[in-house]
């Protein structure tokens, strides 16, 4: 009885999907079996054959592929520059469009994983004078003391672009668009659609937005009390709540856009993100509220990344996801690269069990560029697909 009961669940679910496809025919599968793909991983012909090969060896579905990681391109962008891990390829090699070819013809779904906010990370600047961060430092968060931070460190990765600039959020929005008018993926998947921390950003912008929505609804000690901090981010620590709002509100205003204006050209693609399994976390410290977009249905697919190498954390983690979801399928993100094969199949049970609608690895890496698949081979025997 559990079993036909389960069947139906994945049965539901592959409707919706199969619905929001951007292709309406082939089907999205009963259970989605994905790898996110990184960047680093399809930078040659080669490789990206290889990849599809492997996937469909192995039983896996869907892949989300990396496409945009550093304000960079792995395809033919209208928009940025060509990654710089292309550099010896020739100028006609598009890794997401040769993707697509082999994976369609393989059967497999292909969802162009996006990398929102994160925009550089190291210290060295782009070569590109197109890039980013060369082109408009203007669109950079920044620390509270007005810096930009470039390079990884505790609580940031690199670069980030701050989502309170409109002409930020119309690039990127063109970014999603440019992507799904040239290919035909399956869904637009957004990444570090969040900030880093809550050191991030204090940029010029950013405090006259606050200051100029705060200003209206402050009684007239609260005016002279603000007036008297002599810091530049004086509103953001005389009124920190609505700071953090203010935070979010940016994020979601940018997620919502970029969900409403790819629906616009493509109602049936597939919006997905990936997301801080944690909801404390991600709403507090990331300013990602990823609970209301699914309220508002904002979002097609959530991904947390339920990273953590217990198996009990990530119950935790997928259970909240999924009370939460208000019919928005849950694909449980896996950490595999930290963890042994048994660990990851127990994962994947235990998302069944749940009432997730499938699972997806991070990453595709731990083949070692193709050259390993007892991991993947493991998977397929211990949780083989429905």
């Amino acid at each position: 009885m559990l079993v036909f009961i389960t069947g139906l669940i994945f049965a539901s679910i592959a409707s919706f999907l199969s619905a929001t496809s951007c292709k309406g025919d082939p089907k999205m599968p009963g259970e989605i079996r994905a790898m996110w793909v990184a960047r680093w991983d399809i930078t040659s012909p080669k490789a990206c054959r290889t990849l599809v090969k492997l996937s469909k060896d192995y039983g896996f579905n869907t892949l989300f592929v990396q496409v945009r990681g550093r304000g960079d391109a792995l395809y033919k962008s209208s928009y940025e520059p060509r990654s710089e891990l292309l550099e010896g390829q020739r100028e006609d090699f598009d890794p997401l469009g040769l993707i697509l070819e082999e994976g369609h013809k393989a059967g497999l779904q292909i969802h162009a994983w996006i990398n929102a906010n994160f925009t550089w990370s190291a210290s060295d600047l782009p070569k590109s004078p197109d890039h980013i961060v060369n082109k408009h430092p203007d669109w950079l968060m920044r620390t509270k003391d007005n810096v930009v931070n470039m390079s990884s460190g505790d609580d940031v990765e690199g670069v980030y672009t701050c989502p309170s600039s409109e002409e930020f959020r119309e690039h990127l929005k063109n970014v999603y668009l440019d992507v799904a008018t040239k290919y035909d993926v399956d869904g637009v998947h957004f990444d570090f659609i969040r900030y880093p921390s809550p050191r991030f950003c204090y940029c010029d912008r950013c405090l006259e937005k606050f200051r100029s929505e705060m200003d209206p609804k402050l009684a007239p000690e609260e005016r002279v009390a603000v007036s008297n901090l002599p810091e530049r981010n004086a509103y953001t620590l005389m009124f920190p709540g609505a700071w953090d709002e203010f935070r979010r509100s940016q994020i979601t205003r940018l997620v919502y856009t970029i969900y409403e204006a790819v629906k616009k050209l493509k109602p049936n693609l597939v919006v997905s993100a990936a997301v801080f399994p944690s909801f404390a976390d991600a709403y507090n410290n990331r300013f990602q509220d990823w609970k209301r977009w699914m309220r508002d249905r904002r979002i097609d697919l959530l991904c947390p990344m339920a990273y953590s190498k217990s198996t009990d954390m990530f119950i935790k983690d997928i259970k909240d996801a999924l009370e939460s979801s208000n019919g928005v399928p849950i694909c449980a993100g896996i950490g595999s690269w930290q963890i042994p094969a048994e660990s990851t199949v127990e994962k994947i049970k235990e998302a069944r069990k749940l009432g997730a609608v499938g699972f997806c690895l991070f990453s595709y890496s731990i083949t070692d560029g193709g050259k390993k698949t007892d991991y993947l081979e493991a998977v397929r025997n211990g949780a083989p697909p429905l």
